[in-house]
């Protein structure tokens, strides 16, 4: 799941404790969804050196930002 499931996860939960919902069983069964998804992995580093590869096909001297960026575009947490 994205970080934006958990934000609106976080929202809903937020509303149910404040009494602005009523009914929590659907919140609380989507909360539970969430939670049992795996931890997120990182790139290994076989990924990013294909990556790599695939961005500096030239031979280009690029910057690490070029890099983190797309990076981050692949398995973002941006």
């Amino acid at each position: 799941m994205t970080n934006p499931d958990y934000r609106a996860m976080c929202e809903q939960l937020m509303e149910l404790v404040e009494g602005k919902r009523y009914d929590g069983s659907a919140v609380l069964i989507r909360a539970r969804a969430l939670l049992a998804q795996p931890e997120p992995k990182g790139p290994t580093d076989e990924e990013l050196d294909e990556l790599f590869t695939e961005i500096d096909q030239g031979g280009n001297a690029l910057s690490w930002r070029v890099y983190a960026r797309a990076a981050l575009a692949k398995w973002g947490h941006q």
